[in-house]
């Protein structure tokens, strides 16, 4: 009669053993949707802030408003390259050709919130606004859109939050989500609440 487990008999129990962890585990990695959603809420949290903290107010400026913090979505020039978004204010005066410099940090890595429309980053921008070519998405569609364009977000001192750039635009009155699709057809939304500001993933 057998009365121990040979060698082979052990290491077979210990491969199974691991196989159905390893089953039964969550997954860990995160997706490329995951990750663009997460920076996503970053830099949209990050322009609030810097908007409450930057009050773009002034009595001799009749246009301040279209100097608010804004993180805003654009087409590449190569269909191909996709979708990317900048974070600026319009110091220029709301003629929306803002420059480089105009633009917000990125704190994760110190490079400018901006890309040329050829969505080819230089040394000082940072490649994590390039939605289509780091991340897969193909398509944002924003509920609060009033623009013409894909869509953008801009904050007010208050933390409420604006479709638009303008004189005496009225802020968002309902929440507003922001859809990123990737080229899988998966998806994950970004809701804003209109009267505090707050932003979280749905």
């Amino acid at each position: 009669m057998k009365k121990s487990f040979s060698l082979l008999e052990i290491i077979l129990v210990i491969s199974l053993i691991a196989v159905v962890i390893v089953v039964s585990l969550p997954k860990l990695s995160i997706s490329k949707l995951e990750l663009a959603t997460d920076k996503i809420l970053i830099y949209l949290n990050y322009t609030r802030y810097t908007a409450m903290i930057d009050n773009k107010y002034s009595i001799d400026d009749n246009e301040w408003e279209k100097k608010r913090w804004t993180l805003k979505f654009q087409n590449c020039s190569n269909e191909e390259d996709g979708l990317y978004f900048v974070v600026y204010s319009d110091e220029s005066g709301g003629t929306a050709h803002f420059k480089k410099e105009e633009t917000l940090k990125d704190p994760l890595n110190n490079k400018y919130l901006y890309s040329g429309y050829d969505c080819i980053p230089n040394n000082n921008e940072s490649p994590d606004i390039l939605l289509t070519k780091k991340y897969g998405i193909v398509d944002v569609d924003i509920s609060c859109n009033t623009t013409a364009t894909i869509g953008q977000i801009s904050f007010g001192k208050d933390g409420k939050i604006y479709s638009q750039l303008g004189t005496n635009i009225e802020s968002i009155t309902q929440p507003c989500s922001i859809k990123l699709t990737d080229s899988n057809n998966n998806f994950s939304t970004i809701i804003i609440e209109p009267n505090t500001g707050y932003i979280h993933k749905q």
